[in-house]
């Protein structure tokens, strides 16, 4: 079958992060090489009792910095608020607008051909109501919830527009109305690589012609009572709490888990015609992509990495190297 699809140079002309060391790239980056820590005491939600009590927040974040036209966010979710603000600092420095000013969209652009894909998580739960409902339809002499208690509790206290917040999607329509991208809008949910395997179909669907610019990356924030109970039952976190801030350790013989985190990371991808048409600078080039699943079991990998070794040969063989 004919196809008049030609492979496109994709490039990065935009990028943004909020990160427990900040939301600027050079200070992030200063603090990055000399090996600072953001790891201490949680704040999100009272963990004194828990037996990890310690993580990478994001601290003194300002919203208000990022996004001029807040009304239509009223509800986001921390994590689509961190997406919104890494985004519109990788959307300014794409030279497409500043959203921080109510300027998001460069009339040179598109709509229908810019899309955004992210590897976002779902909403941080209402776990204050959620807990109240539970316990008024907890029935203590069948041991059993009522489900008709529990809906009337829930239906009282539980605010719609928050709870639909908590869908992993919404964040993908938070950035799709904020930045007027009007084409694809994908999510995917792949664990810890979900925002590299966002960029990389990002890439794809401009490579082939689909769309002329993507937003892509990736948030989330599992530091609430839920996150954190269901990592601490799989004996997965550092119980480092006499020294939080040396806890993360991955290649230490001492190492007892890993620490819990938050934020975003997002990029503006272009093909390079699209970039320099409208005198962008490209930053940096993705010359190819791969991905894989080695099948092996839910929790681990596979003894010889033959996923990442595949994957990894496919991103080559792309890039013809």
């Amino acid at each position: 079958m004919k196809t008049n699809r030609t492979s496109k140079r994709v490039v990065i002309t935009g990028m943004g992060w909020v990160t427990p060391l900040g939301d600027d790239l050079p200070g992030v980056w200063k603090r990055l090489l000399a090996s600072e820590s953001a790891i201490g005491p949680v704040t999100h939600f009272p963990a004194s009792t828990y037996a990890t009590n310690f993580a990478a927040e994001v601290r003194g974040f300002d919203f208000s910095r990022f996004i001029a036209d807040r009304a239509s966010h009223e509800n986001a979710h921390l994590n689509t608020r961190y997406a919104l603000a890494a985004a519109s600092s990788a959307w300014k420095q794409a030279g497409l607008g500043d959203a921080s000013t109510g300027s998001a969209l460069n009339k040179g652009i598109n709509p229908r051909r810019a899309g955004v894909y992210l590897g976002a998580g779902e909403g941080i739960p209402d776990f204050e109501n959620f807990a109240a409902a539970n316990l008024a339809g907890w029935n203590a002499e069948s041991r059993a919830t009522d489900g008709t208690k529990w809906s009337t509790a829930a239906y009282k206290h539980f605010n719609p527009a928050r709870e639909l917040e908590q869908e992993p999607n919404f964040a993908v329509a938070h950035l799709a109305d904020a930045f007027g991208c009007r084409g694809p809008a994908f999510n995917c949910m792949t664990a810890c690589a979900a925002s590299t395997q966002a960029v990389g179909e990002a890439s794809e669907l401009i490579r082939r012609g689909d769309v002329d610019l993507m937003i892509a990356g990736g948030s989330h924030s599992m530091i609430h009572p839920l996150g954190f109970t269901g990592f601490i039952r799989l004996t997965a976190m550092s119980r480092r709490r006499d020294d939080p801030s040396t806890a993360a350790r991955p290649f230490n013989i001492t190492r007892d888990g890993f620490v819990m985190g938050e934020g975003a990371g997002m990029i503006v991808l272009e093909s390079l015609d699209h970039a320099l048409a409208r005198g962008a600078k490209p930053l940096a080039e993705i010359g190819g992509y791969g991905s894989s699943a080695d099948a092996y079991r839910i929790t681990d990998i596979h003894p010889e990495g033959k996923g990442a070794q595949a994957a990894m040969l496919g991103a080559l063989t792309q890039a013809g190297i």
